[in-house]
């Protein structure tokens, strides 16, 4: 068991940003199916007592009073095929996602994603007259995992991918085929799912567009999340220096130094980026697998940052 427990902890810190999103959403789905388990021998609905504190409702009361779930439903699976058809989803857009675009804007996207599902699932319900009279709640990662999938597909629209069964199969024929399905099948048992499917899928699409357009929607999210981050982070003691005497040839000489760095820096990041560009035009142009291994690994490190 020890050992386990090791090979998840070496995999979440080895892992790329993908992973550990699919651990965290693993780590939820077996949180709450302990949680059935344990209702079931004891004779208590455990898990239909919390599900309402985790899970999405298109009732405006209830998102007022429990606001957290606008994120929290975005990890939140119930049954084995609900998850695992996310899960795959999620790890294999994911990957190609990150080595293109990095693992902020993976990340942003991803929550993003979930948020623009949720508000087109909660104005559907407030505003069509079949969901009238209806109390409904939303859960899992699809709508995430769908902007996911769609922002890449119109990142990359072309880029060739390997599926078993299908052979080569370009991203964006991929990401129209689980589009078309949920419109296809609006009226079906999961309106409201699929309804969200589709707000996910339309940022993924808007989000890819303004990113070729220069505009990062992902940065105004970092910035949110930085800003909440320093309301509770522990302000740093501040230090006052004495030495009068070195004061002013220090700031010259550094200066001087970072000055000098920063034109290096510059000159290493444009040339780094020169790389990353004819790598992923390589991709687009031959698929991943046409990379060489150091390729691949100077993606991944890439990526990383």
């Amino acid at each position: 068991m020890a050992s386990l427990f090791d090979d998840i902890k070496y995999a979440w810190h080895r892992g790329d940003i993908t992973i550990r999103f699919v651990f965290a959403n693993i780590a939820v789905f077996l949180a709450l199916t302990l949680l059935r388990i344990f209702g079931f021998f004891f004779q208590t609905d455990l898990l239909g007592a919390v599900m309402p504190w985790i899970s999405g409702t298109a009732s405006p009361g209830g998102m007022l009073i429990k606001p957290w779930t606008l994120v929290t439903y975005m990890f939140v699976h119930v049954g084995v095929w609900h998850i695992l058809g996310n899960m795959i989803i999620l790890y294999f857009s994911g990957r190609i996602f990150a080595d293109f675009l990095n693992a902020r804007r993976f990340t942003a996207v991803y929550f993003l994603g979930g948020i623009a599902g949720f508000l087109v699932f909660f104005a559907a319900f407030n505003l069509f007259p079949v969901f009238r009279g209806s109390e409904s709640i939303i859960y899992g990662a699809s709508a995430s995992v769908i902007a996911v999938l769609t922002a890449i597909a119109t990142y990359a629209p072309n880029m060739v991918v390997r599926l078993i069964l299908l052979g080569n199969v370009k991203l964006k024929w991929i990401a129209i085929f689980f589009v078309a399905i949920d419109v296809l099948f609006l009226d079906g048992s999961n309106t409201g799912g699929r309804i969200a499917h589709l707000g996910g899928a339309a940022f993924g699409y808007f989000y890819s567009t303004a990113l070729k357009n220069g505009n990062d929607w992902a940065e105004p999210f970092w910035s949110v999340v930085g800003f909440f981050r320093d309301l509770v982070a522990p302000k740093p003691k501040m230090k006052v220096a004495s030495s009068k005497g070195s004061r002013a040839g220090g700031r010259a000489a550094s200066s001087g130094r970072s000055g000098a760095a920063s034109v290096k820096s510059k000159k290493e990041a444009a040339a780094e980026q020169e790389k990353i560009d004819a790598i992923l035009d390589k991709i687009s142009q031959s698929g991943y697998d046409s990379l060489s291994k150091e390729e691949k690994a100077f993606l991944f490190k890439a990526s990383k940052k």
